[in-house]
């Protein structure tokens, strides 16, 4: 009877340890990982995490009140088209104080022509490291033209000599927010004359300051 029960016992016993480990209850049995931590293992930071993007602002694109950005300097030294002022009130313009007038000496121009020549490019140099030093103060350019050729044309061309004088500036770093332009043609001769010393002082552009 004895050996029945040891038996017995012994085969219950065997019972139970095979329903635990099916069940995956033993102390034994590998544990299982679960959601939460496989979840974790995702998130574990790799030996090189990648960089955030800076916050900094680009320092050689940034606009400084003022100046011209390096995108329009390039823009106006290639010779490239740089979009006109937009105002919602059309702002007034004066003469130079006397005292600055020496400043804001006339750019001639040759018959026909818009390009800035090198015998002018000083008087606009001038003007550049002026407006560098007061940056408060935006300027007017008007664009004139001699009496030759019909009134359409010259407004065309006195357009062309105030939008060229306007990117000489920007490419000395004037920004074109502060340079306005305007052509009056043939119509504000600076000298009445019909000859060729008359039409020399005419082919011109001049400058007014914004109030």
């Amino acid at each position: 009877m004895e050996k029945i029960k040891i038996t017995s016992v012994i085969g219950i016993s065997i019972l139970f340890i095979i329903i635990f480990g099916l069940s995956g209850c033993c102390p034994y049995s590998k544990k299982k990982t679960s959601p939460v931590e496989s979840k974790q293992a995702l998130e574990q930071p790799s030996e090189q995490p990648a960089r955030k993007p800076s916050t900094q602002p680009d320092v050689t694109t940034r606009e400084i009140p003022g100046v011209a950005t390096p995108t329009e300097v390039a823009t106006a030294t290639t010779g490239g088209e740089i979009p006109p002022v937009k105002s919602a009130e059309q702002p007034k313009f004066v003469e130079p104080a006397r005292d600055v007038q020496h400043i804001f000496q006339p750019v001639y121009f040759d018959f026909d022509r818009y390009e800035i020549k090198t015998s002018e490019q000083g008087k606009l140099k001038t003007l550049a490291e002026y407006l560098k030093q007061n940056s408060d103060v935006s300027i007017l350019i008007e664009g004139h033209c001699d009496e030759r050729g019909t009134d359409e044309y010259n407004l065309v061309l006195g357009e062309k000599r105030a939008l060229s004088t306007r990117n000489f500036l920007v490419g000395l770093g004037i920004s074109p927010k502060r340079l306005y332009t305007i052509s009056y043609g043939e119509a504000q001769p600076a000298d009445p004359g019909h000859n060729e010393e008359a039409w020399a002082k005419n082919r011109r552009a001049e400058f007014k300051i914004k109030q």
